[in-house]
């Protein structure tokens, strides 16, 4: 059997709850039944996350309690790419407002969709030659932790349900292995 993509069709909901947008679609499906599927933040949210190396290789994290999943996660900085922001921008204010750490630069590695309920993009950045520069100050309903960490520890951290953003890791998976492998060079 083909699969076939689902027909929009109006009228779409929108509803804010707190600083989330839920969207409600209304969809024919290939089988001719109408179905609404509920939808997070709204259409072409773009959000971009962040691995930032420091000079001697560790990964700089967000420690923080994820109410969904319920427990304390180590996770890349990350958020919300703001109206007039370029998702770099966005990857490089993140990273200072959770961290309190700047990158020397950053490379895109792409973007992908987190979730099949996540309205937009998640854009992954790899930043280099982090250094600590001002105390993280985060925003309201975030208590972070900031640790540093081994590549291969981040890798496992990814691996092992410890974070919700590994996508991001492994688009970089190549470069991070091979910077860990012959110590700072890109």
């Amino acid at each position: 059997m083909q699969i076939k993509p689902w027909e929009r069709i109006e009228p779409t909901k929108v509803t804010k709850v707190g600083w989330r947008t839920l969207v409600s679609k209304t969809f024919r499906l290939p089988s001719g039944e109408v179905g609404e599927f509920t939808t997070v933040h709204k259409e072409g949210q773009e959000f971009a996350c962040v691995i930032a190396l420091t000079k001697d290789n560790q990964v700089v994290i967000a420690r923080q309690y994820r109410p969904g999943p319920e427990k304390i996660m180590d996770e890349l900085p990350a958020g919300f790419v703001d109206d007039g922001e370029t998702p770099e921008q966005a990857a490089h204010r993140e990273l200072l407002e959770e961290t309190g750490y700047k990158a020397d630069r950053m490379e895109y590695l792409g973007y992908s969709s987190k979730d099949a309920y996540l309205n937009g993009h998640w854009h992954g950045f790899v930043a280099y030659d982090c250094e600590r520069v001002a105390d993280n100050h985060g925003v309201e309903h975030e208590d972070i932790e900031v640790r540093l960490v081994s590549i291969s520890d981040l890798i496992d951290i990814a691996v092992h349900d410890g974070m919700t953003d590994p996508a991001a890791v492994l688009m970089a998976y190549e470069k991070l292995k091979q910077r860990e492998k012959n110590g700072k060079s890109n």
